[in-house]
């Protein structure tokens, strides 16, 4: 029996990967060689029947390159005007390099509300399925030229993590500009030695690693982390390593020792919804409970009851997320919400029985039922 836990790659059919801004630009316009190496290595792969979808950054800088401009103190709407110079000669660079082996990249550009609507992201995930179908691959990136800055991504290692249970991957593979993560940081120390392996990957092995971006970005191995956390908890490994080895990709799936392996989740992995509630949307109001529906929630895994109910916040429709949040305003878990928040005001403090009279109609007894609720101390913040 293969003891190595890497040798569950070489079964992977489907991979999302994901290419940050530093190694796609020489600072001069886009790193070609790059892009031609890795889509030689992905269209080798994909003859043999292997499928992928690429997170790829790089317009922003591409359209800097083109326009010659300086990247301090660029507004957003420039920053924005750059991405849509940018992107077309991005898409450009992958569609040549993947047309040479007979295959069609196709360009997906998402923002981060086409992710906080729940129609809107099933139907992000039916258009992947499609792709897939075609034979197409997925070229993905955010939206930079509608983005604003109160609703974009973090950075595209975040994007990629979202996305997860659209793609519906076996692995995650991100490639940067370091053979991987280190225990020290190499921009310090540069005989800072490569961690192999993370078993059980824990808030503090995330909180332990550089926050610090390259110039061309706006994540650093935190954000790597964090995006390999999120899929450790979907039951999906992901591989931290450099983008600069030849036939990288190949390397990785045939199980081979580069880079930085973490291993997906021991206990029960995340469900789709779940993750989507607990990573992907984010709560449109907050519903304030008692000391003791507070407990309940916390130590008896119950639903939250209209009983529970002190006060409420925001203003949110049946099926939104909002926040539940204890007397003293720390949210303690969040969840979908049965009703509007008008009529969480109409029957806060009723029994259950009370319910339907009060709103003279047919409907649910739970606010938030605990299949649709996600405790705060079981999501990474």
């Amino acid at each position: 029996m293969d003891k190595n836990p890497r040798s569950s790659l070489k079964k992977c059919r489907r991979i999302l990967i994901k290419i940050g801004s530093k190694v796609l630009s020489t600072g001069l316009g886009l790193n070609n060689r790059v892009i031609d190496r890795l889509c030689d290595d992905l269209s080798l792969l994909r003859d043999r029947g292997k499928e992928f979808a690429l997170v790829s950054s790089g317009a922003i800088a591409e359209g800097t390159a083109i326009m010659k401009v300086g990247r301090k103190g660029v507004t957003l709407s420039k920053k924005q005007a750059l991405a849509a110079i940018g992107q077309g000669s991005l898409i450009r660079a992958y569609t040549d390099a993947f047309r040479r082996y007979g295959y069609t990249a196709a360009q997906i550009l998402i923002t981060r509300e086409d992710l906080d609507d729940r129609r809107r992201y099933l139907n992000i995930r039916n258009t992947f399925t499609a792709l897939f179908e075609y034979g197409a691959i997925p070229i993905i990136n955010e939206n930079d030229t509608v983005s604003v800055e109160e609703i974009q991504f973090t950075d595209n290692d975040m994007l990629s993590a979202m996305i997860i249970p659209l793609v519906e991957p076996q692995a995650l593979i991100v490639l940067t500009d370091t053979d991987g993560v280190c225990c020290e940081d190499p921009r310090v120390n540069p005989e800072a030695q490569i961690i192999r392996e993370i078993k059980d990957i824990r808030l503090e092995d995330i909180k332990a690693q550089s926050s610090e971006a390259g110039s061309m970005g706006r994540g650093g191995m935190q954000s790597k982390l964090k995006a390999a956390y999120h899929a450790s908890l979907l039951g999906i490994p992901t591989v931290i390593t450099s983008a600069y080895i030849p036939q990288v990709i190949g390397s990785v799936l045939e199980g081979k020792e580069i880079g930085t392996f973490v291993h997906p989740h021991r206990k029960g992995k995340l469900t789709q919804k779940d993750h989507w509630i607990s990573y992907v949307t984010r709560p449109k109001g907050k519903v304030v409970v008692d000391d003791g529906a507070a407990a309940m929630i916390l130590t008896k895994g119950k639903s939250l009851l209209p009983c529970g109910v002190v006060n409420v916040e925001g203003s949110f429709h049946a099926g939104d997320p909002v926040e539940i949040v204890e007397p003293g305003g720390r949210a303690i878990a969040v969840g979908l919400s049965n009703f509007t928040a008008g009529e969480v005001l109409k029957i806060k403090g009723a029994n259950t029985s009370q319910v339907c009279r009060i709103l003279d109609h047919e409907c649910d007894e739970e606010v938030v039922h605990r299949n649709n609720m996600i405790l705060k101390k079981e999501t990474l913040p």
